[in-house]
């Protein structure tokens, strides 16, 4: 997809960057909280499925995600607090994760309505009309989408309020999917998988080519 923006001259609200020039600045202080996390980008946008008290479903796009231990099996996520699914992991005792793929990127800026401003009157109508099927009932914490490059369903072991804008979830992985058509059974790639990765607000990429290094020999 092409947002019109100039990769040479990509400007987003901090300094501006040339791809043929190394030059720069340094930002501290209020400004460099602002932006610092760009530096961090691109990052994969997953899908985090929830239900709120009455078991009503919601899903939406966060790239604040990763894992924080392989055994247990523990990932995180940092959701704004004024979202809804921040709310409903108050409450949850688990959610979900789904890891779309590039050509659902439109779904995904769909449901990530709030910040896109996609028109509709509910979450369920964003559900419904967003463009990517979901199924509600192979995970037990909220919808996921099936046809991804897989998705696993996580209970909360652990929720941390740092005082920021972004409240912190630990989720204990019970069961993951890895999509036949892009994953091994033991999640490693087939080929190039091409997940959707947010550089920054409505900018997005994927993954592009794959690379096997070899393991350097044991002495």
């Amino acid at each position: 997809m092409n947002f019109g923006v100039p990769v040479s001259s990509f400007q987003a609200g901090g300094p501006k960057f040339h791809a043929d020039t190394i030059e720069g600045h340094v930002i501290s202080n209020k400004r460099a909280r602002a932006v610092a996390h760009r530096l961090l980008a691109p990052r994969v946008a997953y899908l985090i499925g929830t239900k709120d008290d009455t078991g009503e479903p919601d899903l939406i796009p966060v790239s604040n995600l990763t894992s924080a231990s392989t055994d247990p099996q523990h990932v995180v996520v940092a959701v704004f607090k004024e979202w809804q699914t921040y709310y409903n992991l108050m409450i949850a005792p688990g959610f979900t994760v789904s890891v779309p793929t590039y050509n659902q990127l439109d779904a995904v800026w769909k449901l990530g309505s709030k910040y896109s401003k996609f028109p509709v009157d509910s979450i369920r109508e964003k559900l419904q009309t967003c463009g990517i099927e979901l199924d509600h009932e192979q995970a037990s914490y909220g919808p996921i989408a099936p046809f991804g490059i897989g998705w696993m369903n996580c209970r909360i072991v652990a929720r941390i309020d740092l005082s920021g804008n972004h409240g912190i979830f630990v989720g204990e992985v019970e069961n993951v999917w890895f999509n036949p058509q892009f994953l091994n059974s033991d999640g490693t790639p087939k080929g190039s998988v091409e997940p959707v990765m947010q550089q920054t607000g409505n900018v997005f990429t994927t993954a592009d080519g794959l690379a096997a290094l070899p393991y350097f020999a044991d002495d």
